[in-house]
């Protein structure tokens, strides 16, 4: 009978290929690409999102169905995030996804990894739609505004810097689910979408130069896709500098691909990122990890699930697919899982999510058993 393998406190496979550093990096050994936990183990980040007290509120009001049950089956928040945690580890998961509440991590019985989501470029673009009033919106932020290297030089140092030195934080995820043309959003390329702004929006200015100057008319399709690639370049090379200055330490996880964007974003992406992260909601995610392939980075799925129908639940609203039974949806959890491992460049998966969604809906509507 084999040996199990050593561990480290994270859970990683400790046998020697890596030396620790302290910190959570990346590396390959025998062509397959793994995460380093601080130790020098080989670490599969096995996550869950959104591990928190306070999921959901029923849209239009305050009400938390899951924090009133989880009230009274506990007593505290702190006695639930003591047993959440267990129960996590307990199923062999080692990371917090986007949006947990990472005291939780602090009351698990061993280490539990985190990831943190900055939405560093959206937070601009919310910013300046909100004082934008009833003018057009930014649907991407707008790299080309001075403002926007400013705004996220300061967020990145207001929430990087002081955790620079910690090492349970694997890295960071630059926002989530940007829009890179057309998808469920509108039909519009990103070169539309940004010569729609208003005139004197940087934006708008830096758009119908770079187009006078390409070829004097109007845009074709080739010029949405060079202007895609234009754009990418200057988001990942601006947002991952800004992350590098104020830590250095840590991993810079993406933006968290809603699905495969034209490939000059993935060829922008591949250049300037430590890992690549997409969210992929389909039967499995050999798809996706097709497509950034080309990259030669390492990827991380940031969110992934089924959904049941013997839940009670309604799951009109929410993404992935609708099984009949508990039991099918750990039949396509096992085979999603293990499909995507058999793959040299997956890092890591993180399930979505933790707990169920109210069945009046959350803000946007979503009523399902995730």
């Amino acid at each position: 009978m084999p040996v199990p393998a050593a561990k480290t406190k994270w859970g990683g496979i400790a046998d020697g290929r890596f030396r620790p550093s302290g910190y959570f990096r990346v590396g390959q050994s025998d062509g397959v690409f793994w995460l380093i936990d601080p130790d020098g183990g080989r670490f599969l980040s096995k996550g869950v999102n959104t591990v928190r007290f306070d999921q959901d509120e029923i849209q239009n009001t305050k009400r938390i169905p899951y924090a009133e049950a989880c009230g009274k089956k506990y007593g505290s928040e702190s006695a639930w995030r003591t047993a959440a945690a267990r129960r996590l580890a307990s199923w062999g998961f080692n990371t917090l996804g986007s949006w947990s509440d990472e005291a939780v991590a602090a009351a698990a019985p061993v280490p539990l990894a985190v990831t943190h989501n900055l939405d560093l470029g959206m937070s601009f673009a919310w910013q300046t739609n909100d004082r934008a009033g009833s003018g057009p919106k930014q649907d991407f932020p707008d790299v080309f505004d001075p403002a926007f290297e400013a705004h996220i030089l300061r967020r990145a140092r207001e929430h990087c810097a002081a955790r620079s030195g910690e090492p349970g934080l694997i890295g960071w995820f630059i926002d989530n689910e940007l829009r890179w043309g057309a998808d469920w959003r509108g039909p519009d390329e990103l070169l539309t979408l940004f010569l729609r702004l208003s005139p004197a929006t940087p934006g708008r200015i830096a758009a119908a130069d770079w187009l006078r100057q390409r070829h004097g008319g109007d845009p074709t399709a080739a010029d949405g896709a060079a202007f895609v690639g234009l754009l990418a370049d200057r988001y990942f090379a601006l947002t991952v500098a800004a992350i590098k200055a104020a830590d250095s330490h840590h991993l810079v996880l993406g933006c968290r691909f809603a699905m495969p964007p034209p490939a000059a974003v993935i060829e922008a992406a591949g250049r300037h990122l430590d890992v690549i992260s997409f969210n992929c909601y389909g039967p499995d995610a050999n798809g996706a990890l097709d497509a950034y392939a080309a990259t030669d980075k390492p990827c991380l799925i940031g969110e992934f699930s089924f959904r049941g129908a013997d839940s009670g639940l309604p799951n009109t609203n929410g993404a992935g697919p609708v099984v009949t039974t508990q039991a099918e949806r750990a039949d396509a959890f096992r085979h999603y899982v293990t499909t995507a491992l058999q793959r040299r460049t997956l890092v890591g998966y993180h399930w979505f999510e933790h707990a169920d969604q109210p069945a009046e809906g959350r803000f946007d509507g979503e009523n399902s058993n995730f």
